[in-house]
């Protein structure tokens, strides 16, 4: 089971971007301090992961159509109970939602990015809130099928093509997070993978 203290130190060495982003890092906090259960669903506001997947070279980012929201996004989602951290909740998102097999942590389970966002209700689900993690991950692979039942697409896009397709402040701020890591890893001749699983 993942330990809301263990991610509560996680996040102290986090620095937000914005106040937008220190927003919702303070109602991440508040919520992992709560006593209660952070990650279930059974709650109306969760903690859930999402992968930043990019070229390593930081020129591309690998992109989700998502059926329900019809927006192009991150994958990413739920907390699963056989999930040991919420960056290994992001790198099954991503595995399961592009079809991709081989993904590289850079930077390894650090916090790339977080964002508290509304999620509009369906049928079988009330509105909520997610309170979202994000990691960075890397491919070369250029073959991808969309996997998971909400994903309609998986395609590659360029941050003007993101853009250009929709990606609202939160998707923006965080690609340009990845770029500049990963600009400034291969800058500095870092290696630009991490683990791979």
């Amino acid at each position: 089971m993942i330990s809301a203290a263990r991610l509560l130190e996680d996040l102290e060495r986090f620095r937000p971007a914005d106040s937008r982003e220190l927003a919702s890092l303070e109602r991440i906090r508040a919520l992992l301090s709560s006593g209660a259960d952070p990650f279930s669903r059974a709650r109306t506001d969760h903690i859930t992961g999402s992968a930043v997947v990019a070229r390593p070279e930081g020129d591309g980012f690998l992109l989700v159509f998502h059926r329900r929201l019809e927006r192009w996004l991150q994958p990413g989602g739920h907390v699963e109970s056989a999930d040991a951290s919420v960056f290994e909740t992001a790198r099954r998102e991503a595995q399961e939602e592009t079809g991709a097999t081989m993904l590289d942590a850079p930077l390894g389970p650090l916090v790339l990015d977080v964002d508290v966002h509304p999620i509009p209700p369906r049928a079988d689900r009330p509105a909520h809130v997610h309170f979202d993690l994000r990691y960075l991950l890397t491919t070369s692979q250029e073959s991808f099928a969309a996997q998971a039942e909400e994903v309609r697409g998986v395609a590659w896009f360029t941050l003007a093509q993101a853009l250009a397709a929709g990606a609202d402040a939160s998707l923006e701020r965080v690609l340009e997070k990845a770029r500049s890591a990963l600009v400034m890893g291969l800058e500095k001749g870092a290696p630009s993978s991490g683990p791979r699983r």
